[in-house]
């Protein structure tokens, strides 16, 4: 997982397809890694997703919950139409935070 560094922020880029698996579980120790190092904000930036299923979406709940046990806070950022519509038939758009950007997120 990459990811780009700005105070307690980072920036993480997900991948293509979002559904769940060994990705999910290294995903998910990877957010609880960047916690426990003080990151405070994570942005996650979507726009390379392609594919997103209900184990993807669990997995961004479960960072989501991570980060806000913490303390901390987790911003979806360029968000592709096609998962903006999965957030809004599932209601997940008012639990999370949305950018336009990953510099609409760097500055909020």
């Amino acid at each position: 997982m990459d990811k780009t560094s700005h105070e307690k922020s980072v920036v993480v880029p997900l991948p293509a397809h979002m559904v769940g698996g060994q990705d999910a579980v290294e995903f998910t120790d990877r957010v609880r890694q960047l916690v426990s190092s003080g990151i405070e904000h994570v942005i996650f930036d979507c726009s390379r997703v392609e594919i997103i299923n209900s184990s993807g979406l669990g997995t961004l709940i479960t960072a989501l919950t991570t980060l806000r046990t913490s303390g901390g806070r987790c911003t979806l950022a360029a968000v592709p139409e096609k998962m903006r519509t999965l957030l809004e038939l599932t209601h997940l758009e008012s639990v999370f935070i949305l950018a336009d950007s990953v510099a609409a997120a760097l500055e909020g």
